[in-house]
């Protein structure tokens, strides 16, 4: 038998299984799920180089692949027909690269020096509330639901640099190849305001849903850099910025029982924060601004997990 067969009877098997057919309701929920997350964050600076000239990308590092392991729990609550929502999600960061690149050219242009380095540590997390109203449309011998939505949302990334590795140097500078002691952190935060929709259609012991997001946040970081001796410590530099990001989600809800539901999920978040400031404080009290050129953050997860109805 081919896996496509396999799979379509496993489908077949779910969905006319001999279990009796537990309605959806709009009553109360909490739910646990868990599984894979999978983390890219970037930002460059411009500023003056060690040569003297200013170039538009100056400084940019990104950190790739950033894996782990997510824990979300969430909460439902219909008054009637309002609707509130609550979720908050927790990673645990296991594997990721980073690179750290300079620049004496504009555009990237003239690379002076380049490190790349492990990322295999630190934490993700996520919180997330709103409220929306009900609307229930008959659909297909079922019922479709769309629940307008507005609420507030904090998106936080704890980064590492660790293991470094020297592959581009200059003449004069680090010599190429690994150097010990480096364990630089880097904090960022997304939050504010949101507004969308959730959308849910469910026949019988099957429901199908989504939801989408667009999101005004504002940002701000701050690094510790531990290599760089003229830098002040624990705090080496700050960010902040204003953007906007977008997130959005769909999956799969299988009733188990009256109160009790299986759950599959895939969450996906994409934002961007532009324009913003870079300030630097060295260990003789002074501090220094350059240009933040961008921020970009985005997100992916699979998630399975079981609802409770109360």
């Amino acid at each position: 038998m081919n896996k496509t067969k396999a799979c379509a009877l496993i489908a077949a098997a779910i969905i006319f299984s001999p279990f009796p057919a537990y309605a959806f309701s709009e009553s109360s929920e909490v739910s646990i799920s868990t599984g894979k997350r999978v983390d890219d964050l970037d930002w460059n600076i411009s500023g003056i180089t060690p040569f003297g000239n200013f170039v538009n990308v100056l400084s940019e590092l990104t950190w790739s692949d950033i894996e782990s392991q997510e824990v979300r729990v969430g909460a439902r609550v219909f008054l009637n027909r309002y609707f509130i929502k609550g979720d908050a999600s927790y990673g645990f960061i296991g594997s990721g690269v980073n690179q750290d690149s300079d620049y004496r050219g504009n555009d990237r242009t003239l690379e002076y020096s380049r490190s790349n380095n492990s990322s295999d540590d630190g934490s993700v997390w996520d919180l997330s509330g709103g409220l929306g109203y009900l609307y229930k449309f008959p659909a297909l011998g079922g019922s479709f639901d769309l629940i307008p939505m507005a609420g507030l949302s904090y998106h936080k990334q704890n980064l590492t640099i660790t293991e470094g590795v020297q592959t581009i140097t200059y003449s004069g500078g680090p010599d190429l190849g690994p150097f010990p002691g480096l364990n630089s952190t880097y904090e960022a935060g997304w939050g504010g305001p949101w507004a969308g929709a959730d959308l849910s259609y469910q026949r019988g012991n099957l429901k199908l849903f989504g939801s989408f997001e667009y999101h005004v946040a504002y940002y701000r970081a701050e690094a510790n850099w531990n290599l760089r001796t003229g830098f002040a410590h624990p705090v080496s530099f700050e960010h902040w910025a204003t953007g906007t990001g977008i997130v959005f989600s769909a999956g799969g809800e299988y009733n188990l029982s009256q109160r009790w539901s299986l759950t599959a999920s895939f969450k996906a978040s994409d934002f961007r924060a532009s324009d913003g400031t870079d300030r630097t404080y060295f260990t003789d009290g002074t501090a220094a601004d350059t240009p933040l050129n961008e921020v970009n953050w985005d997100s992916r997860s699979a998630l399975f997990g079981l609802n409770y109805r109360f």
